[in-house]
């Protein structure tokens, strides 16, 4: 089946990959990019590079002219994004990530799905895989996230992931893209800007059909920071922050002297609760469920590190604060 809205001479899909100073792991990406079953002239691969400073140019290079090479200079992923879906051609854009392999048929599946369902937005889980030893306590679970093992339209509650989410390139234009107030930013931990877009797309379409398959697979390189609890505690807390911005900033939490009181308490009742949760994690916790303290504090204790980021994004705001 051809689509009659693409003009002949583009491609059905433009996969965008942004990346920021991590020219070896993206040429992994790229090598399976290049490897792809579909018929390269349906597709197209943009490197948009964020203003790094190691050799990413001369790696994308290296693939030309088969992949192009771009620069944002604007810092932060939703900008780079945006350049992205501004350079494609394609009817959908593809985004994944500079740290991911892309197994042989991911674009091949994804034009299945194109095909037969003409979504708004789809995607697919993504894995872990890795390329130094984990810890004995780390799960692939903990980085790795899939919403079941059925074809099907995802709820009003449910989001596809930043690193394996296709959207209608007119959408994207429609919407202007990511807001760039969002996401990751150089060394900046932030998320949720592919959550806020999906948000919007259902806001302006109540019937747009975001669509989940699990053959659409993405494979994610975890690296060892992302296998160290401090960095894990602090990704939790961002994700806390980032998911109360995302849902309150239309509806602000009230400013008033005793609300900001009620939510330093709240505050306060969290940070003991995690306290508790430690000593549990230590002295009591059940070593069938969890055999190592590092999966109690992940699993349990991690939790109340989220609801805290939610605290003290709602508390900055209340003080007229953007939490960044």
């Amino acid at each position: 089946m051809t689509d009659p809205s693409r003009p002949a001479s583009a491609p059905l899909i433009s996969v965008v990959v942004c990346t920021y100073n991590r020219a070896a792991l993206l040429a992994q990406a790229l090598d399976t990019l290049c490897a792809q079953t579909l018929d390269p002239d349906l597709y197209e691969v943009l490197v948009i590079d964020n203003n790094s400073t190691d050799d990413t140019r001369a790696t994308v290079e290296r693939y030309a002219p088969r992949i192009r090479h771009v620069l944002e200079t604007a810092q932060g992923l939703s900008h780079a994004r945006n350049r992205g879906w501004r350079e494609a051609r394609g009817t959908y854009i593809a985004y994944t990530d500079d740290d991911c392999k892309l197994p042989p048929d991911w674009l091949a599946n994804a034009r299945r799905v194109i095909e037969d369902r003409a979504p708004a937005a789809l995607g697919g889980p993504y894995f872990a895989f890795y390329m130094s030893p984990k810890p004995v306590w780390f799960k692939d679970s903990y980085a790795s996230h899939d919403q079941g093992s059925e074809a099907r339209a995802l709820g009003p509650d449910e989001f596809l992931d930043g690193g394996n989410i296709f959207v209608r390139r007119d959408l994207l234009a429609a919407l202007n893209g990511f807001d760039p107030g969002l996401g990751m930013a150089g060394g900046r931990v932030a998320y949720g800007e592919e959550t806020d877009l999906i948000k919007r797309l259902r806001a302006a379409d109540p019937d747009a059909l975001v669509w989940y398959d699990p053959a659409l697979v993405v494979l994610h390189l975890v690296k060892p920071r992302l296998m160290n609890l401090r960095w894990l505690m602090g990704q939790r807390f961002a994700g806390g922050r980032d998911w109360y911005k995302l849902n309150h900033s239309d509806s602000p939490p009230p400013k008033s002297r005793r609300a900001v009181l009620q939510t330093v308490r709240q505050l306060g009742y969290h940070g003991i609760q995690f306290g508790l949760d430690l000593a549990r994690g230590l002295l009591r916790r059940d070593r069938t469920t969890y055999p190592a303290f590092q999966n109690y504090l992940y699993e349990r204790g991690f939790r109340r590190v989220f609801q805290m980021g939610e605290t003290v994004q709602a508390l900055l705001m209340q003080l007229g604060r953007d939490g960044d």
